[in-house]
Order: C-alpha cells, then sequence, then structure tokens
C-alpha cells in the first residue's frame, strides 16, 4: 500500500458537527499507510456552516481539498463531482458520519489487491438503522434485484474502494439519470466485500427519507433496465387473452342460449380495470421517453460554484 496514493472522497450536507472529528480520524488512522493520502470534501449545498468549517479543516490540513456545489445536487452526484477530482491510485468513498471507520480503508485496499478486482466493497454485518430506514432499504433492493439485470446485497452500502483506471471510465460517462455505483454494478465491474461492523452515527440524522429512496429505485430501474416495459407488454398479452376468453365465453353463451349475459357492473370493472392498465403503460412509457430527453439536453449534474482546486491552480 505503500506505493499507492489515495483519495477519499466524503459528500457533505450539513455536516458541521461531525466534520472536524472526520478529518482527524481519516488522518490519524491513514497518513502513514499509503504514499499520500488526500480528502476531497464536496459540501452538496448545505445550509449550515459545513462549507465554513471545511475549509477551516483544509487550513489546519493542507492535504484537504473542498469542492462546493451551487445546490442541493443530492449525494450520488456530490460523489461524482468528488471522483472526477480525483487523480490518486485508488479512490476511497465513505459517508461523512463516521458510521463507517477509515480505519477500514485498508482492509477493503488489501482484498482488492490480493483478490485483483477493480472494487472492494464494505458489507455491514449489522445496521444501526431504524426500523423505517431498514425497511425502505430492503425493499428497495428486493425491487431493484427484480427489475435490473443485476443483484445487488442490500447491505452492500456507499463505503468503498475503487481503482484509477475504473474511475477514469466512468467518469469519462456522460451520463444523467443514473448514479455512478448503479453503473458500476451494471457493467459488472469485478468487486470484492470485507464484512465490517457498523459504528452509531456520531451527529447528525440520515439525509435519506422516503421521497429519496423511491427516486434512487426509479433511477436504478429506469436507467440500466428495460425490464418494466417487457412487463408490461406480457401483462398485455395476459390481458389481451383474457378479454379473448370473455368474448369467446360471451358468444359461445349467445349462441346455445340465445341471450347475452347481463352484468353492466362487471363491465364497468373490465372497462376500468384495463383503462387504468393503459394509462400505467404509458405512464411507463413516459417515464422512460422523460429520461431520453433529459439526457438528450446535455446539462450538467452538477455546478460547482467554488473548488480550491481551481486556487490552487491560479
Amino acid at each position: 500500500m505503500r506505493s499507492n496514493s489515495l483519495d477519499i472522497v466524503v459528500p457533505l450536507y450539513n455536516d458541521q458537527e461531525v466534520l472536524p472529528s472526520l478529518c482527524t480520524a481519516i488522518f490519524s488512522e491513514l497518513s502513514n499507510i499509503f504514499k499520500s493520502v488526500r480528502l476531497i470534501l464536496v459540501d452538496d449545498g448545505s445550509s449550515d456552516q459545513t462549507y465554513q468549517i471545511a475549509l477551516n479543516q483544509k487550513d489546519e490540513y493542507k492535504q484537504i481539498e473542498v469542492v462546493k456545489l451551487a445546490g442541493n445536487f443530492g449525494q450520488h452526484r456530490a460523489i461524482l463531482a468528488g471522483m472526477r477530482s480525483s487523480s490518486a491510485d485508488i479512490l476511497a468513498v465513505m459517508d461523512s458520519d463516521l458510521q463507517d471507520r477509515p480505519e477500514y480503508i485498508p482492509m477493503l485496499v488489501g482484498k482488492m489487491l490480493s483478490e485483483n478486482t477493480s472494487m472492494a466493497i464494505a458489507r455491514r454485518k449489522k445496521r444501526s438503522d431504524s426500523f423505517r430506514k431498514k425497511i425502505s432499504s430492503r425493499l428497495f433492493a428486493a425491487a431493484s434485484n427484480i427489475l435490473v439485470p443485476f443483484n445487488v446485497d442490500p447491505h452492500l452500502g456507499a463505503f468503498r474502494v475503487i481503482k484509477k483506471s475504473v474511475v477514469e471510465q466512468v467518469c469519462a460517462v456522460k451520463e444523467h439519470t443514473g448514479t455512478p455505483f448503479s453503473m458500476l454494478y451494471s457493467l459488472r465491474v469485478p468487486y470484492s466485500v470485507v464484512d465490517i461492523e457498523r459504528e452509531p452515527r456520531l451527529a447528525g440524522k440520515t439525509g435519506y427519507n422516503l421521497k429519496k429512496s423511491f427516486k434512487l429505485a426509479s433511477d436504478r430501474i429506469m436507467t440500466y433496465s428495460i425490464q418494466p416495459i417487457r412487463m408490461a407488454i406480457l401483462l398485455g398479452i395476459i390481458c389481451g387473452l383474457v378479454s379473448f376468453i370473455i368474448a369467446g365465453y360471451t358468444l359461445v353463451n349467445f349462441v346455445l342460449q340465445d341471450r347475452v349475459a347481463p352484468g353492466w357492473t362487471s363491465l364497468a370493472f373490465i372497462t376500468s380495470f384495463f383503462g387504468g392498465l393503459n394509462l400505467l403503460f404509458l405512464g411507463i412509457l413516459g417515464e422512460y421517453i422523460g429520461r431520453i430527453y433529459i439526457e438528450s439536453r446535455g446539462i450538467p449534474n452538477y455546478i460547482i460554484q467554488s473548488s480550491t482546486f481551481d486556487t490552487e491552480q491560479e
């Protein structure tokens, strides 16, 4: 490991309480293990003093770089901004709350190098999240694994290390609706897994709610899979067969008994049911078309308001 440089990307959002402890933990644990260690802090539009504290930490630790985004673009886009700022041999990504400890990074790097994979991901043995967070995470993982062509262990999080060659290829992709981690899974990038004990959150609370979890799930499904369209086609075929059976039954009943089966209620139910299916299918198609439109516009994933990288270049 002494021959490898390390960049650590940490997305920040209202993390003023934990930031000094994070920087101290990283440099005290890792400074003598790698050839060089650089911490890239990406402020994702915090509304507190996170950015100013990050700059203060840079005054104390020269190995820190701070990137401030112009707004709250989301955790994964903040991570992407940090990845594009990295130039080290190995990139580490971790959360700011110190639930994932910096001392696990050498374990991840060692596992990745020994198994000759391109990435190593921490797998949580035990989660200290709330019951609602655990349920939403499991539902998200279950839906994703059914509807996308790759399976992801729900106990794998953001904490990971990635080789430089893979980081460069991911950063070169101009994709707006996906996420860098989902892209890595979809490309079948080989990875190792290290089991870790996750610590309680040092301060603050999670930035993920049900709405954000749903958006993350829909982004992964709609960007990396056409399975919803295939399921819609299959359901359409099944509904068509059912309608033919009903029509056949009605025709036979009319021929043999010279009467049409009564039932305006059932007729109204069937009509509304198939009408609802049509609207559902149109919604699925509209979602895909909307994403194609977003990608075709070529708008950036994020806007950088300021960066200490720029200051150094000047």
